[in-house]
């Protein structure tokens, strides 16, 4: 057992790199109200989300409390890449992951499938709209982005009450 402590450190490696990475996936929803919210209203607390923009888009804003979410790396969930497009906008595949995982986090159910037409241009006011589908009824949904601060995008979203 002449390896011992090489193994070891490769073990404690991969574990603070996990641990890192469990801490930067956004795990930090508020435990407040723990009330369940139906599907087609949970959306209306306007939940908002920090995102990653690319570094050559730097406008400054102030910084609210929000949820953070981070990157995951080869999740088949998640998307592949950082999150963001080339041109300093949130990824429209990014953007609808997050209003599904906090739809979920929120309700206790994922909704059926979330879809983003456009990548949400990293700029406080910008505004997409996206289509939820649960159970059989599709609503609209409204992101707008709050602030950008660096390279963080903070944005909200909020879930029309009555389907298409």
């Amino acid at each position: 057992m002449q390896h011992t402590g090489y193994s070891t450190r490769i073990a404690s490696a991969a574990a603070l790199g996990a641990l890192t990475m469990l801490l930067a996936t956004g795990c930090s929803f508020s435990a407040g109200n723990a009330e369940k919210k139906d599907e087609a209203t949970a959306g209306e607390s306007a939940a908002t989300v920090e995102e990653q923009p690319t570094p050559k888009e730097e406008p400054t804003a102030e910084e609210q409390p929000t949820a953070e979410e981070q990157p995951v790396g080869d999740a088949p969930s998640k998307p592949s890449n950082t999150g963001v497009s080339e041109d300093g906008a949130v990824h429209k595949a990014r953007v609808a992951q997050t209003i599904s995982d906090k739809l979920a986090a929120d309700t206790g159910k994922r909704p059926d499938r979330v879809t983003c037409p456009q990548h949400l241009p990293a700029r406080v006011g910008a505004t997409i709209n996206c289509e939820l589908t649960a159970g059989g009824n599709t609503y609209d949904v409204t992101v707008t982005a709050t602030s950008v601060n660096g390279n963080q995008v903070h944005y909200n979203y909020k879930v029309d009450s009555t389907p298409k």
